[in-house]
């Protein structure tokens, strides 16, 4: 389950996960775009690991 952590004054949403089970938290971020649809990244802390970009 991802919970809401902050709404920018842009509509970038960012959300985080629980602790999983090998201790990290999946941070999501996304972004409204008129002519792409989104813009997203994910990233697992406090590993710092970015994957599933498109930006």
């Amino acid at each position: 389950m991802m919970y809401p952590y902050l709404t920018l004054d842009d509509e970038t949403e960012i959300v985080h996960s629980q602790m999983l089970e090998d201790k990290t938290v999946k941070v999501y971020i996304e972004k409204p775009d008129e002519k792409d649809g989104f813009h997203h990244a994910t990233c697992y802390l406090p590993k710092y690991e970015w994957t599933k970009r498109r930006i």
